[in-house]
């Protein structure tokens, strides 16, 4: 059974989401690494409005950059370390090289009882049953302040913002 975490887990990459995902149960926003840009980071601030952002980037100077830049546009962001110490591979500083105990405590005060927002969305139909596929797709991008990409991209962020079905086929 998974840990429930209550608040968006922002970490940089594919790697740190599938060990994480492995025994946590939550919403991730990658930040694809050092590219952590201003769109992004506008997409985050308007998340923490219902959320709690939870920053948890590697121990290295580039995770040290990116909570620098999440906490300087989201002063309550919460910056959640893990001991560099704690690491099945003391030569790399990757969340995804942590030990899961370790893990798990640093993030004790996020685990909760209640599972994560998961809204099943069937975007494709909706996007497909439009006129005008691209136009629909830049619509629900432009409403939600969303980040374009791919659509498990803006599933995971319609997530991240609670959107509900019945918010999207309006």
């Amino acid at each position: 059974m998974k840990t429930n975490i209550d608040g968006v887990l922002v970490v940089e990459g594919v790697s740190d989401v599938a060990f994480l995902s492995s025994f946590l149960s939550a919403l991730y926003f990658l930040t694809d690494g050092y590219n952590i840009n201003e769109e992004k980071l506008n997409f985050l601030k308007h998340a923490s409005k219902n959320n709690k952002i939870i920053i948890l980037t590697d121990s290295d100077e580039a995770g040290e950059n990116i909570r620098k830049r999440i906490k300087d546009k989201i002063e309550d962001a919460y910056d959640i370390r893990i001991k560099p110490e704690s690491r099945k591979n003391y030569s790399k500083k990757g969340i995804a090289e942590s030990i899961k105990e370790e893990v798990l405590e640093a993030l004790n005060p996020f685990i909760t009882d209640q599972e994560p927002f998961n809204e099943e969305y069937d975007l494709v139909s909706l996007i497909s049953l439009s006129d005008n596929p691209q136009k629909k797709r830049e619509e629900i991008i432009n409403r939600f302040h969303l980040i374009k990409g791919n659509n498990k991209q803006i599933i995971n962020q319609l997530r991240i913002l609670k959107i509900t079905k019945e918010e999207l086929w309006k």
